[in-house]
Order: C-alpha cells, then structure tokens, then sequence
C-alpha cells in the first residue's frame, strides 16, 4: 500500500471515531484505537492530521490541563460513505414522524444530523420519493387521544436505567392515589400503549412486577446500583403471551362464541380476531363467530364497540356480565331526562 492511500485510510478511522460534541475524545484515546488497528504513530502526527483535518470537517477542540480532546461540532452535517441512498434516507424521515413522540429528547437530539441529512437527500432525490412522506398516513383504532405530559429530565433517567440496568429512585403518583409515594425500581423495560409510555419494573426486594405510566412520576433519579433484574424474564413474553397490557381477567383462553349481525362480521372476516376463529353463517342476518382467546378486559372494551350489533353466547359469566350491562344502560337511558 502506498504512502499516501496508508495515510488517507488512518485519518479517515479518524474522523469515524471522533464523537460529535458533547462527546469528545482525547488525542492519547484516540492514539490507543489507532494502535489497535495497526497504525503505530506518534501524538505530534496525530494532532498535526487533526489540525489538518479541521480546515475541511467541522471538527473542533478543547483543552484541559495537558489534554487535547476533539468533538465533530454540534451541528455538523453526517458524512456518510458510502452515500445515504434514497430509501434510507426515507425510512430515517418515516421514523422521525412515528418514534419522536416515544423516544426521549436526549435520544432526538443525537439523530437529529440522520433525520437532517435524510431531508437533504429526499429532497435532492430525481425520484418520486421526496413525496413519500406526504402520501402515507398511520390511523390508530378510536379517536386518537392528545398524549399526555412527560417531563424530559425524567424521560430521559428512566431511558437510561433500562439502557444501563441501573435502579432508579422515583416519586410516583398512583392513578387513584391522593398523595405521591417513593419508591427504589428496578426496570425491566420500557412499553408504549396507546401514546401513554410506561415503566415495566419491580420495587425493592419483591419479585411482583409492576407498570408505571411515566407521566405519573413526580421524579427519577438515576441510581449507581445495579438492577436486579428477574431471572427468565421478557418483556416481550409479559407483552404477547401473558397478555399483561391487556389486563388479563383469566390465565387461560376461553372459548368464545358471539353471534354478530352480517355487516359486522365482515370486519372479523378480513382481520380475524383469533387464529383458530370459525364464522358460521346463522341466516342472512347473523354470523356465529367461535374462537379460544384470553379474557380481558380490551376483549371487553373491544367487543362493546359493537354494542347491539353482537350477542355474546359464551362463556356464561361473560355473557351474564353483559346482560347486566345492558340493563344498566337501559335503566340509565330510561330514566335519563327528555
């Protein structure tokens, strides 16, 4: 390899593992990496290539004591080898739109140079792409609820005790609580339902899992202790399996039946509600939909949806549970005032 191509490879290693402000790295820091990759050079080189360096990139240093440490400015654009294609770049525009409201600001902040430089190659695209963001759009189920409050100091400590598996102290104010309480977390993840973003967690010494709505926090303080974290768990298992944002009324599925009227159907007939679920037309009006599927309470709200339009079979004490709503509703409209 010639002099000059050696020569151009190390400064570009470089310029990849300079941080951008406010991280930074020191010169002798930056010599160390060097000298893993096979590169053995003197500190006065190095802090020459970095001078060098600083004309044409946005590089910028600070010293402190004896130490020199380098930063890729704040704002610097990303340069990317090879180039940002345009479906990247798309794909960086689409996240921005739909992680931005679940990511912490620390977190927007550090991609905010992807997300700017994703625009710049959108925008310069020959192709229809530029557009794209424009011509698709995400609807949830339901009005679509304004998310609530989350302080950023707070956010940002419980992202980072998950990140770090660190306890956390927290004030906390339960939903129906008066007053806040205190309390030593130790998490285990972090879900989002519904625009609300949640703590998955234990407290102290117990095993019981628990979920904090982060906008109920009064305070987070990152802690240096290790979490303790649960042998065998997953979040995604909590999640899916044990259906626990679900609020799960019964640890095993229940056998469903729920005759629905034939305009209704139509829409478990495209979008099946279970895996195993069988519709049995009744007559022209009325389809029997049958299925083994967790009881819950978001199977509850989900099949009021439909109020008259569905009759639920079985089992019998869901049924009877909503024979007794019924009649609650019809002693609410009956007696309410004309």
């Amino acid at each position: 390899m010639s002099r000059s191509v050696d020569t151009l490879y190390r400064q570009w290693l470089m310029l990849s593992k300079i941080p951008r402000y406010p991280r930074r790295i020191s010169v002798p820091a930056l010599n160390s990496i060097l000298i893993s990759e096979g590169y053995s050079i003197d500190i006065r080189t190095i802090q020459r290539d970095l001078l060098k360096l600083s004309s044409p990139f946005p590089l910028s240093s600070e010293t402190e004591g004896r130490k020199n440490y380098w930063f890729w400015s704040e704002h610097a654009s990303i340069q990317d080898l090879p180039g940002m294609e345009p479906v990247t770049a798309l794909a960086f525009e689409m996240a921005e739109s739909y992680l931005a409201p679940i990511l912490p600001q620390a977190t927007i902040t550090l991609l905010a140079p992807y997300f700017a430089r994703a625009k710049e190659v959108l925008h310069s695209a020959s192709s229809h792409l530029k557009d794209w963001p424009d011509k698709i759009a995400v609807i949830e189920n339901g009005p679509q609820l304004i998310p609530p409050h989350i302080n950023s100091e707070i956010q940002n400590a419980v992202y980072q005790a998950v990140l770090e598996e660190k306890q956390l102290k927290i004030i906390y104010k339960p939903r129906y609580a008066k007053t806040t309480s205190e309390y030593t977390a130790h998490p285990l993840g972090i879900v989002t339902r519904q625009g609300v973003i949640y703590l998955v967690c234990t407290f102290w010494n117990y095993q019981d899992v628990r979920q904090l709505a982060l906008h109920r926090f009064t305070s987070a303080t990152l802690l240096n202790d290790n979490a303790k974290l649960l042998e065998n768990f997953e979040l995604s298992s909590y999640v899916q399996k044990d259906h626990q944002f679900a609020y799960p009324i019964s640890s095993e599925p229940i056998q469903l039946k729920v005759i629905f009227n034939a305009k209704s159907a139509l829409h478990i007939e495209e979008t099946p509600l279970t895996a195993d679920q069988v519709l049995t037309p009744l007559d022209e009006d009325r389809i029997l939909l049958e299925g083994s599927i967790f009881d819950s309470q978001e199977l509850r709200w989900w099949l009021r949806r439909f109020g008259s339009q569905i009759e639920v079979l079985e089992p019998l004490d869901l049924r009877e549970n909503f024979i007794n709503e019924a009649k609650r509703l019809q002693q609410l409209y009956l007696l309410a005032p004309k």
